[in-house]
């Protein structure tokens, strides 16, 4: 008898297990779980806690197209890559450059990539007090770097300031501009969108960007698990938006129609 109960109970435990599986099977097939850090007009929440911004309102788009549910996973961005290989998120959607690496390795070899949709590049922030002992990148040497952890401003910094310098790794962007201004760091590398939105307003008014040093052009794009087949459905969806006009709204309404630029081929 204890056997039979036994037996019982372990065909009800696998029972529950595989319900269990399917459920979060089907979960996974119905929702697009986008891998998000707060960045200013990118991706941020409102007043009521819902994520907005350009990349989370394309998203919204993206899935409405492609019959998927939305949702944003905060993450740490140096783990992105854990985050996407464990499954966690399905894809890095948080101003991601593609044109760049991580530790000397191309990020085109570590994600598939979508179409790309904005032009960015890093810049050089330092306080205004500053500014006129930065006139090449050959002042950079030596100095204190603040960067993203993780960031293409992190592979920029890791070789602009030499052996001789030190570069600070921050949790999030936003965070090495009070390293700068409390003179932790002496210049923060940074996406250009960001900075011009933050340097000379409000608690950062002291800080600016170094226009003398004027660094490579790079494209966002989003980063799916290599061999997704999301990648291809998200590429259309990316053109219909495009046809459409409804990406150049979106880009309107934050501000940001300038650096707007679908590219289906992107220069690596």
């Amino acid at each position: 008898m204890k056997k039979i109960v036994s037996l019982i109970l372990a065909a009800a435990m696998a029972a529950m297990m595989l319900f269990a599986f399917a459920s979060c099977g089907k979960k996974d097939d119905d929702t697009l779980v986008c891998g998000v850090t707060l960045v200013d007009r990118i991706n941020y929440k409102d007043e009521n806690g819902e994520w907005v911004g350009f990349d989370s309102d394309f998203a919204k788009e993206v899935g409405k197209i492609i019959g998927m549910k939305v949702e944003f996973q905060e993450i740490q961005w140096e783990q992105k890559y854990n985050e996407l290989s464990s499954g966690a998120i399905d894809c890095i959607w948080n101003g991601f450059t593609a044109n760049s690496s991580d530790n000397g390795t191309p990020r085109k070899e570590l994600v598939d990539f979508s179409y790309g949709y904005m032009l960015n590049q890093q810049c050089v922030v330092v306080k205004k007090s500053n500014l006129d002992s930065y006139k090449s990148e050959a002042d950079l040497v030596g100095k204190t770097a603040v960067v993203e952890s993780g960031s293409a401003g992190q592979s920029y910094a890791d070789g602009a300031v030499g052996d001789s310098g030190k570069v600070i790794k921050a949790a999030a962007q936003i965070n090495t501009f009070t390293e700068v201004k409390s003179g932790a760091a002496d210049f923060a590398a940074v996406d250009i969108i960001l900075a011009q939105n933050v340097c000379g307003k409000g608690n950062y008014d002291d800080l600016c960007i170094v226009n003398a040093i004027e660094l490579e052009s790079e494209i966002y794009a989003i980063g799916f698990r290599r061999g997704s087949d999301l990648t291809v459905k998200v590429n259309e969806a990316i053109k219909t938006l495009r046809d459409n006009g409804k990406l150049l709204e979106i880009a309107k309404k934050y501000g940001l129609e300038n650096s707007l630029s679908v590219q289906e081929t992107i220069n690596y």
